[in-house]
């Protein structure tokens, strides 16, 4: 009797130890579920941050006209009557608005079956300076 009281003890404790390293419940479980729960309550405060602000702006927006007259100006490039705009760009944001408008070469949109968009000429293919005169084409008989 006093050995089955003895293995069942074991067992009892031999569970509890499982589950206290790697059950469910384990310590490692624990460690993985705070970091995670402090990366959420990161993400949580960044965003309550921004909430904030926009509730600001759309306070701001509801109740001040200058607010309006600004974020008009600023996202719409608006002006009054009378007024003169002058936009003064860097050397990146023209550089960028350059290689926007300029067409994709790699995949051109160029549907199957279309006509060429370019002919070459023989202008194109032969360039001699205004005082040289171009060579000569061979004669077809020759």
């Amino acid at each position: 009797m006093i050995r089955i009281f003895i293995v069942l003890l074991l067992l009892g404790i031999g569970v509890t130890q499982y589950q206290l390293w790697a059950g469910r419940a384990s310590w490692f479980r624990l460690k993985e579920l705070e970091q995670t729960l402090v990366a959420q309550r990161a993400a949580n405060d960044r965003l309550r941050l921004q909430n904030e602000a926009f509730a600001a702006e759309l306070y701001s927006l509801e109740n001040q006209r200058d607010a309006i007259e600004e974020r008009a100006r600023w996202d719409l490039t608006m002006v009054k009557d009378r007024e003169v705009l002058f936009r003064l760009e860097g050397e990146e944001a023209a550089r960028d608005r350059v290689a926007a408008s300029m067409p994709d070469y790699q995949q051109p949109d160029i549907k199957p079956g279309s006509d060429p968009t370019f002919e070459a000429k023989k202008s194109d293919l032969y360039h001699a300076p205004k005082h040289l005169s171009a060579p000569k084409a061979r004669d077809r008989r020759e």
